[in-house]
């Protein structure tokens, strides 16, 4: 077997700035699994090897390849050394059907891991499934507890009693919407936002009032003209990472927003679920102003989506029609995903693969860049998406009909306006950077796009 492993030792260094040595040898082998460069099967380099090379103790390595093993991502075998260990789903022949830039999402770089882990405890654990098998309507809460403390460690300050579990954020939209209007009533949001808000408001049959996106967040002037015209009784925004801009929120704004809500009596919906990289993650708005903000997250952009564990910070006058919405809707938020959530939220290794999605996000946006720059195109990166202004020679939906035809998936902007809305579409595309599992499928996609981009060029030149 071949045990051929290059870490630069500037790549080490820098990471062991952010964290203990043992898990900066963990990252960077990970990441050259992840990356391909160390394929199924492949046995790692003997430790006192890699020690030597590094600089580090014959121990630090050995804790990283430990913390790897408990990933499940290498086996030791006795006496033989240490082998990567793949599941069967990420060893398969690479060949992509379709290059996936439409769906926002984490690519799965040990998400999996985290769950099956969190599931053999549970497993193990039969008082703890005999408490799931109970009727719980308010939640658990052991659970809420657990969440309390993650959330305090975001700077987040909140009660266990405030913690409503919802069925995804979507369920939180909605249950918003159920208890703060009536039918007819006029609603505003973000000239362009987040499609599953726009269902909410066609299925509560309200009206809703498109409010133009500056650089800085919203256009007041418009804002405070539809509240003077309209009455309307509630505000989505989505402020640290708008849907799909990238734009966000200024503190200015936020202020304004707030002092708005008070002066003509609507309510603000903070919908926080889109990924925000560390470094420009911010606290919630409803931090400041509790009593006017319905606060809205969850894990499916940090962990994954089939997981449906969200919840809600509600003002505390409407915390009971919003437990009594959701009673309605589904009788219970299922505990069971909830459980499997607190048992991998608090540990070390869930903590180690938020580090290493955010690398990776920083490269593949880094990599977009390049792209970007490359043919002198207008973009704004943010978390897992990229929002792309095109040129006004190249119209985003013959694009998109281009990009399908070579098997190549992205989101133009129109899809993110309501049917309602008289306002001029922006002439862009949202571009999704997580849907490739591996740093080569990215690579690999990110290469086709630019091929589609540079062949309709070409073919744009020819008609002029």
């Amino acid at each position: 077997m071949n045990t051929i492993l290059n870490i630069n030792k500037n790549d080490f260094d820098l990471a062991c700035s952010k964290q203990p040595k043992y898990k900066a040898v963990a990252e960077l082998i990970e990441q050259a699994i992840l990356s391909g460069e160390l394929s199924d099967q492949q046995k790692l380099p003997a430790q006192r090897w890699l020690a030597d090379e590094l600089g580090v103790t014959h121990g630090t390595v050995t804790r990283g390849y430990d913390l790897l093993e408990k990933m499940n991502l290498v086996t030791a075998k006795l006496g033989a050394g240490t082998y990567v260990n793949l599941p069967s789903a990420a060893v398969k022949p690479f060949s992509i059907k379709e290059y996936d830039f439409a769906s926002s999402m984490q690519p799965m770089f040990g998400q999996q891991n985290l769950v099956k882990q969190a599931l053999g405890e549970l497993s193990e654990d039969i008082e703890a499934v005999e408490q799931l098998m109970t009727y719980a309507p308010q939640g658990v809460q052991k659970h809420k507890q657990v969440f309390v403390d993650w959330l305090a460690n975001k700077k987040i300050n909140i009660k266990c009693d405030d913690i409503i579990f919802t069925q995804g954020a979507q369920q939180g939209i909605y249950t918003c919407l159920q208890i703060l209007t009536n039918e007819h009533d006029y609603v505003m949001h973000e000239a362009m936002a987040y499609p599953g808000f726009f269902r909410a408001v066609d299925a509560t049959k309200l009206n809703p009032l498109s409010v133009p996106i500056t650089s800085e967040g919203l256009d007041l002037t418009v804002l405070e003209g539809y509240c003077q015209q309209f009455k309307p009784k509630a505000l989505y925004i989505t402020p640290n990472m708008q849907n799909p801009t990238n734009v966000q929120y200024s503190k200015q704004m936020l202020a304004a927003l707030i002092q708005l809500s008070h002066q003509y009596d609507f309510y603000i919906i903070e919908d926080d679920v889109n990924y925000c990289l560390p470094e420009h993650w911010r606290v919630p708005l409803q931090q400041q102003a509790p009593d006017r903000i319905f606060y809205l997250s969850s894990l499916s952009k940090y962990v994954a989506g089939g997981l449906r564990v969200a919840y809600a910070f509600t003002p505390k006058q409407y915390q009971h029609a919003f437990n009594l919405s959701i009673h309605s809707q589904c009788w219970m938020v299922s505990t069971m995903t909830i459980e499997v959530a607190c048992r991998f939220l608090t540990k070390e290794n869930f903590k180690y693969n938020q580090t290493l999605l955010a690398n990776e996000m920083r490269y593949r946006q880094n990599a977009f860049s390049h792209f970007a720059e490359k043919y002198g195109l207008e973009i704004r990166n943010g978390g897992l998406n990229v929002w792309l202004v095109l040129p006004p020679e190249i119209n985003m939906n013959q694009f998109s009909g281009f990009c399908a035809s070579h098997n190549i998936k992205v989101r133009t902007a129109d899809l993110f306006c309501h049917l309602s809305s008289s306002q001029q579409v922006v002439n862009g595309l949202r571009v999704s950077l997580g849907g490739f599992n591996t740093r080569s499928e990215f690579d690999a996609g990110l290469g086709k796009l630019e091929e589609a981009f540079a062949n309709f060029n070409n073919q744009q030149d020819i008609v002029i």
